[in-house]
């Protein structure tokens, strides 16, 4: 006897205990132009590897394989183990990376993208007695894989929530001691067909830099939240007219040029979480150099701290004044960086200080004086770094 889909489907809409799952979708990325390039001798054993890598990264991480879509990979995992899920699809873009190397040569140019959703579902027996499933989750995880570029996995933030990221791990991360928090990309939002609000997402950064999108969809990708310190619903940084009092001083501890990210050490209190986005010069930092910076909330509970608005010695910033002191020969400069989070630096000017005026932009060296960490002007006719007047 067969199964009434339409009665079962139409009765679990209403179901409040739909189970809770992880949905993985694997895609093998240009699949499509490689069967029309090549013979099908020669394209066929490429999918048969892809299947075997995505059926082997499943069920070593715990999860099944529900079924094949042709070149792509449906899995499942039990709502709690979304960790799991994560380190099934970074297993399988490690082995897929494996036998794309010349010393194999078994896969050429193959590559996956891979997309996870965790909610609830609607989980039937398929005609050949194994479980299927069907909802908006499982097409989240479809399109979060369809959107993300060759190699890069993306999952939704309820997948975020629920995995115990201490859990995730890589080759990569392992050799370089990834923190929990150094295998999230920020959050940002994208449009996906079906969809009627931007869903969030984030990348995992399972090597050393994010994927990205595929150029279809990037113009649908809105904007970053409030993941990582980026604009959304927390604030950027603080109003104009404010300055924030919660300056710290330390000392670049690390740094991963590819990744840009890394941490600074401080005396006081601890180790802080530093990426590109919070370096007012964009540069990147230097191990062992002094830095000046905003202290931030951290991401979520039990992570360090946010360096905000970040500044290392000699790195020339953008900056602009505040009130001037022509007569005592200094000013302050408000200093931002890409996120809005702003710090106010001295900036001692010598006999040209009545010259300047409150608002104007300037160019300034970070460089140190009696009173720390500072500014000093670089004019506009100067390649060498130095400033105007003499520091005192």
């Amino acid at each position: 006897m067969s199964t009434d889909h339409f009665t079962l489907f139409q009765a679990a809409l209403g179901n409040p205990d739909r189970p809770t799952k992880v949905i993985l979708f694997a895609d093998l990325s240009g699949s499509t132009e490689m069967k029309g390039k090549t013979a099908e001798v020669s394209w066929l054993p490429t999918i048969g590897k892809f299947l075997d890598i995505t059926e082997t990264a499943v069920t070593e991480n715990g999860g099944t394989v529900v079924k094949y879509l042709g070149d792509g990979t449906l899995a499942v995992f039990d709502g709690d183990h979304a960790a799991e899920a994560i380190c099934a699809a970074i297993r399988i873009q490690e082995m897929l990376r494996k036998e794309n190397s010349p010393e194999k040569g078994v896969l050429r140019d193959c590559y996956a993208s891979v997309g996870i959703a965790t909610g609830r579902v609607v989980e039937y027996e398929a005609p050949g007695g194994s479980l299927d499933y069907v909802g908006s989750v499982v097409d989240l995880a479809a399109r979060l894989c369809s959107a993300g570029n060759s190699q890069a996995v993306w999952v939704d933030s309820a997948t975020v929530a629920s995995a115990i990221m201490n859990k995730v791990s890589s080759e990569m991360g392992r050799v370089h001691d990834f923190s929990p928090d150094d295998y999230l990309s920020d959050e940002w939002k994208v449009e996906l067909k079906g969809f009627a609000k931007p869903i969030k997402y984030r990348e995992i950064i399972w090597l050393s830099k994010p994927f990205g999108a595929t150029n279809a969809v990037v113009n649908e990708i809105t904007e970053r939240t409030a993941a990582h310190g980026a604009q959304g619903d927390r604030p950027a940084g603080p109003p104009a007219a404010q300055v924030p009092e919660d300056i710290r001083e330390g000392v670049v501890k690390r740094w991963d040029p590819a990744q840009g990210r890394g941490f600074i050490s401080t005396t006081s209190d601890g180790d802080y979480y530093v990426d590109r986005r919070y370096v007012v010069s964009g540069e990147d930092l230097t191990e062992g150099r002094s830095v000046r910076f905003v202290a931030r909330a951290p991401f979520k509970e039990g992570a360090r701290p946010i360096a905000g608005c970040t500044v290392q010695e000699g790195h020339r910033v953008p900056g602009t004044f505040q009130r001037v002191f022509p007569d005592r020969n200094f000013t302050f400069a408000d200093v931002l960086d890409g996120l809005g989070n702003r710090q106010r630096l001295f900036v001692y000017l010598g006999d040209g200080a009545a010259e300047h005026r409150s608002g104007e932009a300037v160019l300034l060296e970070v460089t140190r004086n009696y009173r720390g960490i500072s500014g000093h002007l670089v004019t506009a006719d100067q390649t060498g770094g130095s400033g105007t007047g003499e520091q005192p």
